[in-house]
């Protein structure tokens, strides 16, 4: 079945039971779901979109995410997506290269999360479309989850809604913005985008650009809010500043045709946040409701799959949220830490030219920094195949 066609119960019986429930559809939720029916239980994923969407989020897959994609029994090679072997950097009317440590592949959103979404339903888990959670919370040892329709009660859940929070679970608002677009870029344009994702830096912000499946190009930019109500929101007011600020963003994007008559936008987005504090021993927060990274590093969907994995894996190992919770921001906080130091070089007009001055010099340097910024500590993780039950 392509999953773009995936169709799902799309209305919870009220006396339907689970050992955990997934809050949400996306990559985290579903690989949440996916790996505890992978290992014999029962779990219903509960995604607030009615059908396969777009999402407010980079397309470039890393080597770490096609690891844990191929751990979930995803046939990656087969989505065909655009490989990425280069990554070119520009600011104003200088740009540099230099070649990624690893082979990395842009795929959509859309296809992406439906098709790990359809893995987890394949696996057993039971998936419910236009289902909005209102709330969640403990027991006394149960998760009750409370939907428009109908409240659930389950042994443990995921908070997996992504950018969207839950009523009394929030996050810290942050003053960007972000933004996704998809064009259909000219046979030249295609010609200097293949093979390479452009980073590309402008007052307020930097965004990212990418060939993904179809022949289509995503780029994904944040913008600070105060910048965004001086342009406006609307692709023409957005890509004409940028095409004013970069002249590599012109060449790329000139007549290419958008695919949507309006840019996706999510505000707010709280880059750094991580969710020290427990919600209760057996309520999960994995993905962007655990920590968001900085998206200069571009490993967010590796991180958002690897949450979900762990939290599967802590639930069948009666580990309680708390120390999940400890254990995967530990694992996080280094490379957070110089994602971090990258995106305030690049928030900086100064720095930025330093660092694209020492890029060119060194374009080794940049294949470093790519390293040194991508998810450690995979082994144990997808090595971990037997759980206790």
């Amino acid at each position: 079945m392509n999953p773009r066609e995936q169709k799902s119960d799309e209305t919870p019986s009220r006396g339907a039971t689970a050992d955990a429930i997934a809050v949400g559809g996306g990559l985290a939720g579903s690989a949440f779901a996916l790996e505890l029916a992978r290992h014999g239980k029962s779990a219903m994923i509960f995604e607030r979109m009615r059908g396969p969407h777009h999402k407010v989020c980079g397309e470039f897959l890393s080597d770490r995410t096609q690891t844990l994609l191929r751990y979930l029994g995803i046939d990656v090679d087969a989505l065909g997506g655009s490989p990425v072997e280069t990554l070119c950097l520009a600011n104003g009317a200088k740009r540099t290269s230099a070649e990624l440590p690893f082979k990395a592949i842009g795929i959509s959103r859309l296809l992406l999360d439906e098709t790990v979404l359809t893995a987890a339903e394949r696996a057993g888990a039971t998936v419910y479309r236009a289902t909005s959670v209102e709330r969640l919370e403990d027991c006394g040892g149960r998760v009750r989850v409370q939907t428009a329709r109908a409240t659930f009660e389950c042994r443990a859940a995921a908070l997996a809604s992504g950018k969207h929070n839950i009523r009394g679970l929030p996050r810290p608002d942050g003053p960007m913005v972000g933004f996704k677009m998809h064009l259909r870029p000219t046979d030249a344009a295609c010609t200097a985008l293949i093979g390479s994702v452009h980073l590309i830096a402008f007052a307020g912000g930097y965004l990212g650009l990418c060939m993904v499946e179809d022949g289509t190009l995503s780029i994904a930019w944040i913008i600070n809010s105060q910048i965004l109500q001086l342009i406006g929101t609307s692709w023409a007011t957005q890509s004409s500043y940028f095409a004013k600020q970069s002249p590599i963003f012109d060449e790329l994007t000139a007549g290419a045709a958008p695919a949507w008559e309006k840019p996706l936008a999510v505000s707010g987005l709280p880059y750094g946040f991580m969710r020290s504090a427990a919600i209760a021993p057996t309520i999960y927060p994995v993905g962007d409701q655990l920590a968001v990274i900085p998206s200069f590093s571009g490993d967010g969907t590796a991180l958002a799959l690897a949450s979900g994995i762990a939290a599967a894996q802590s639930i069948l190992k009666c580990e309680g949220a708390l120390d999940f919770q400890r254990r995967m921001l530990a694992n996080y906080k280094p490379q957070f830490q110089r994602a971090a130091a990258l995106d305030w070089v690049i928030a900086d007009p100064r720095l930025r030219n330093v660092g694209m001055a020492g890029a060119r010099l060194f374009p080794s340097m940049v294949t470093m920094l790519v390293s040194a910024t991508r998810l450690r500590g995979l082994d144990g993780l997808i090595s971990s195949t037997e759980a206790r039950t």
